[in-house]
């Protein structure tokens, strides 16, 4: 299938209209309201510093299950047109080809795109962290990409087949957390959270992954809590966020 990573790709320029909020997040932002532009970030308080998206708990599903194939799934996390991470899904019953949730750079040389987890082994696995983690430059993370080299399939598993001891995410009950990312905004690193589910697999629920939202710190360098978002005082900034959408794309309720 097209690499819909490419920047060039229609699906990445098209922005999402802001949804409804969750309720646990509805709660916290109900003292203010917000619109959004296109193309537009600072659209608040230029004190604010967290940049919140709602993505409208978008399911990635894999479009054709069982015939060997994965859908991949770009993800714009601050709305520039070019796409930051891919996540990668495949849903298999059989064994020949497990099923998968995965987190991959975007292929953007010199983007220094990392994910908060661990290797064991030779095999790295996404963190799956609880609100109030802090994200920051001390994080543990695995790099997908570096600052020179362009790394193809360098990605970091949320769950593989059945789901192996050091899965974060494979198994029901756990598969609902926050992902901690770092990217760069032109030269400068940030620091994101992404609150995701991977759905187990079974027969009658294929794997798949809900991207709720996410939120990233604006000021270069500096960390961010998990599920932290701009605080009413400030107003904060909010965008449209843009999940390139390669296959099949459907609302879930949280």
């Amino acid at each position: 299938m097209p690499d819909s990573s490419n920047p060039n790709n229609p699906l990445l320029a098209a922005v999402k209209k802001l949804r409804s909020l969750s309720p646990s997040t509805s709660s916290r932002l109900a003292s203010y309201s917000s619109s959004a532009a296109v193309g537009a970030l600072s659209l608040a308080s230029s004190n604010a510093a967290i940049v919140y998206v709602n993505a409208g708990n978008t399911l990635l599903s894999d479009p054709v299950p069982n015939n060997g194939g994965s859908a991949f799934f770009p993800v714009d996390l601050d709305s520039n047109g070019v796409s930051d991470l891919r996540l990668r899904v495949r849903s298999e019953t059989g064994t020949a080809n497990p099923s998968l949730a995965l987190v991959y750079a975007a292929n953007i040389a010199g983007s220094a795109v990392g994910v908060v987890g661990t290797t064991v082994g030779a095999y790295p696995y996404a963190g799956r962290l609880s609100a109030g983690t802090v994200i920051d430059g001390s994080s543990g993370f695995l790099v997908l990409t570096t600052a020179t080299v362009n790394v193809v399939g360098n990605g970091a598993s949320m769950a593989f087949g059945p789901g192996y001891a050091n899965s974060q995410w494979a198994f029901a009950g756990s598969n609902s957390g926050y992902l901690g990312v770092r990217f760069n905004i032109g030269t400068a690193e940030h620091f994101a959270w992404m609150r995701l589910t991977v759905e187990p697999q079974s027969s009658a629920n294929p794997r798949a992954i809900t991207v709720h939202e996410w939120a990233y710190e604006n000021v270069p360098g500096v960390g961010i809590e998990a599920a932290a978002v701009p605080e009413p005082s400030a107003l904060g900034l909010l965008a449209l966020g843009s999940v390139g959408l390669a296959a099949r794309r459907r609302r879930k309720v949280a």
